[in-house]
């Protein structure tokens, strides 16, 4: 079964206001991003922030890159 596109814009048009919403506002992404980085896991091992430092880190130390991701928007 093909849908055509003005089922397809409908759909985009009704889920654009749950979508644009999603992130939130920046003070309140910024707030949950400070306290996720004071966090005591975080701090009991010295993580690099980039890839390319992760790398040079893992060559020179001879250590395994464990990379640890997030949402700023998850609760």
């Amino acid at each position: 079964m093909r849908l055509n596109s003005s089922w397809i814009v409908l759909l985009l048009w009704l889920l654009s206001p749950s979508l644009a919403t999603a992130q939130g506002n920046v003070s309140d992404l910024e707030s949950r991003w400070q306290k996720k980085q004071a966090a005591p896991f975080l701090k009991a091992v010295p993580w690099e922030r980039t890839l390319e430092a992760a790398k040079a880190r893992s060559s020179r130390d001879s250590l395994p890159i464990v990379a640890y991701f997030t949402r700023s928007y998850s609760p």
